[in-house]
């Protein structure tokens, strides 16, 4: 084994360390042309001038057709997994603390911690011990709808009709 073998041994190491540091997906391709590069070196009396060349090109190519694509397969799910447990308080049905209309914020509770709340549509006012629903949120603040009594009805008769299922 000639030196260009462990020069091309040190860029794969190399290249695969500062990649593990990173994971900027940048210099995983110059491990790849080290790779290449490091084979055609164990092949008697092939130039060095040929090494690096294969090695510049195999590593550009990979680079430029490679990256993009693979950082879109990497990051797919990215949006879904960007997703905080405060999305799981959507939907949750809440009582008010206090008022809340166009041109004040009222407060609700939610496990634990006190929320800012606006109403969904401006027109609606949320009452002091009112049950509403959230719907969204918006930055530091909580967008919530009134419950209306038939949801309300609705909600416990199915609530009854699960009790019964399980027993």
């Amino acid at each position: 084994m000639g030196v260009m073998f462990w020069v091309w041994l040190g860029v794969i190491v190399v290249s695969t360390v500062i990649e593990l540091a990173t994971f900027s997906l940048t210099s995983i391709w110059f491990t790849f042309g080290g790779i290449v590069a490091l084979l055609l070196s164990l092949i008697k009396g092939m130039p060095w001038a040929v090494q690096i060349i294969v090695f510049v090109a195999v590593s550009s190519l990979l680079l430029v057709f490679l990256r993009k694509l693979a950082l879109k397969f990497m990051y797919k799910h990215k949006a879904e997994d960007d997703k905080t447990n405060l999305n799981t308080i959507i939907g949750s049905k809440v009582r008010m603390l206090t008022k809340a209309d166009f041109e004040n914020m009222g407060t609700v509770k939610v496990n634990g911690i006190v929320w800012s709340v606006k109403p969904k549509n401006n027109d609606e006012v949320l009452e002091v011990d009112e049950l509403v629903e959230i719907v969204q949120i918006s930055g530091n603040k909580i967008i919530a709808k009134k419950i209306t009594k038939t949801e309300t009805q609705e909600e416990n008769k199915e609530t009854l009709e699960n009790k019964e299922n399980k027993e």
